[in-house]
């Protein structure tokens, strides 16, 4: 897995052009970064959950809820019960 290539598509694709040429041959298109089977199926199905839980960047995320005309129920939904991966632990905060 390479979360660099997996932020990068997910960044290239807020280009409407870049955009543009992976809706029109997505398997074209995916082939030119370095992704996993996984990363590939998540990013197909806008799989919010599955980009979040592989790495994506939350504001690269964000950005992909609304080119993929995701709602922010259903983004929200999708990340329920999960938290940021850098968060503060209570066991961090305490020693």
């Amino acid at each position: 897995m390479s979360l660099t290539a997996l932020n990068r598509i997910v960044y290239d694709l807020q280009f409407p052009r870049l955009r543009e040429r992976y809706r029109a041959d997505p398997e074209a298109y995916v082939g030119e970064y370095d992704l996993t089977e996984e990363e590939i199926a998540a990013l197909k199905k806008a799989d919010i959950r599955a980009l979040w839980l592989l790495g994506v960047n939350p504001y690269l995320l964000r950005f992909s809820q609304y080119w993929n005309d995701i709602s922010d129920e259903a983004f929200l939904e999708a990340l329920a019960g999960l938290s940021f991966p850098g968060s503060i632990l209570k066991e961090n905060r305490d020693g």
